[in-house]
């Protein structure tokens, strides 16, 4: 599968390479792509550097992994070229980092998701990878027993199918909350976010297990 990160940090890095291994073809979307020349050396030819919207055209699904604050100057450049793919969206806001966008983000009754959806209408939005710290997303993939649950929310079927495939080639176990509606049920705040919890454990006070 082609994959487009939007950004290559700490958990667009990670998660990328992970997939990278998994022998899907990633590209990273960065402002420098030249700076990415060790981590796109370390993994094997299955991985590229390239803009935002080089990373998004030809991919079969995009993992957002930006800075909240950047979310609406970001949909302004890839909207067009993102159009009705899937969107996995891994951002969350950290105050007082993202200031005033971050913080109505999280004062939203209906939750984070809301925030970006409105600026990517057609974009297939899974809330997914959003819960768990980058160090534990490294260390504990494809670990032995019951694997670290990725709680996912979206509107669209065949779109949470598509990440759930995802998050298992990444080595993690995906639990489906539901609509993008339940993705304020794993927001910050919540009893299972930055938890680390396995699988189950994630369902279980979501009441899924």
């Amino acid at each position: 599968m082609k994959i487009g990160i939007l950004g290559a940090g700490m958990i667009g890095g990670t998660v990328g390479r992970l997939w990278a291994q998994a022998g899907h073809d990633v590209t990273f979307g960065v402002r420098h792509p030249a700076r990415l020349a060790s981590l796109i050396a370390g993994l094997g030819g299955k991985a590229t550097a390239a803009s935002a919207l080089e990373a998004v055209h030809g991919a079969d699904a995009v993992l957002a992994a930006i800075p909240f604050r950047a979310w609406p100057d970001i949909a302004g450049e890839i909207g067009g070229e993102l159009g009705d793919k899937v969107l996995l969206d891994a951002t969350v806001p950290d105050p007082p980092r993202d200031g005033a966008f971050g913080d109505a983000a999280l004062a939203r009754p209906d939750g984070v998701a809301f925030a970006v959806a409105p600026l990517l209408p057609r974009a297939k939005l899974v809330r997914a990878f959003s819960t768990v710290m980058w160090t534990t997303l490294g260390s504990e993939a494809h670990r032995a027993g019951d694997r670290i649950g990725i709680p996912l929310a979206g509107d669209d079927a065949e779109a949470l199918a598509l990440a759930e495939r995802l998050v298992t080639d990444a080595g993690f176990d995906p639990v489906v909350v539901g609509p993008l509606s339940e993705a304020k049920r794993f927001d910050p705040g919540t009893k299972v976010f930055d938890s680390n919890m396995s699988g189950r454990e994630v369902a279980a006070p979501l009441g899924l297990g």
